[in-house]
């Protein structure tokens, strides 16, 4: 019971000691930054790697189909008005009555990589399809999609850590996928 309790204890303090703030920031139709301090600020020691956590990236997506720019909002419109007769959604209420809903599934690390204590990143794949209104509710996947995450500690002129990160979102790549054989 004694270990059981030392080792909760520790989990909570670690967990404490690696709290921040974080700032999500829009750039573009299609790339965000996020402006992270770490407890400890400058003094603290950090990893960037740290910080490739996806922890983004469900607002990313939203920020994204919220922008009747971006790629991913226009792709959605598009499958709506093809599987839907010419009805759309709404912000308020992505199911369209009768018909169904574009979905974006849950990511899929394809890639991470590390350079030093400064610089990380990764890049997940999701999948877009359209869940059918009826008895099965049935889903299928037309699309798929990247996002890329760069995370690198922010320095000063003298390559010195001043105590922050920032992480910058993309959307990457849009694919169709090959029609299913039957």
């Amino acid at each position: 019971m004694k270990k059981l309790m030392l080792v909760l204890t520790c989990l909570v303090v670690s967990t404490v000691a690696h709290a921040e703030s974080r700032t999500f920031k829009k750039v573009s139709a299609e790339k965000a930054t996020v402006k992270i301090l770490p407890d400890g600020g400058a003094d603290s020691g950090v990893q960037a790697a740290e910080f490739v956590d996806a922890q983004e990236n469900d607002q990313f997506i939203k920020m994204l189909l919220a922008d009747p720019t971006s790629t991913l909002a226009k792709l959605r419109t598009q499958i709506e008005k093809e599987t839907c007769e010419g009805a759309t959604s709404t912000p308020e209420n992505p199911w369209i009555d009768g018909c169904g809903e574009v979905e974006v599934t849950n990511s899929v690390q394809t890639s991470f990589g590390r350079g030093g204590w400064m610089g990380a990143g990764a890049g997940y794949t999701f999948f877009v399809g359209f869940r059918n209104d009826g008895t099965g509710h049935f889903f299928e996947a037309s699309h798929m999609f990247t996002i890329t995450e760069d995370v690198s500690a922010d320095v000063n002129d003298e390559g010195e850590y001043i105590g922050s990160v920032t992480k910058d979102l993309s959307f990457g790549k849009l694919t169709k996928l090959p029609e299913p054989q039957n």
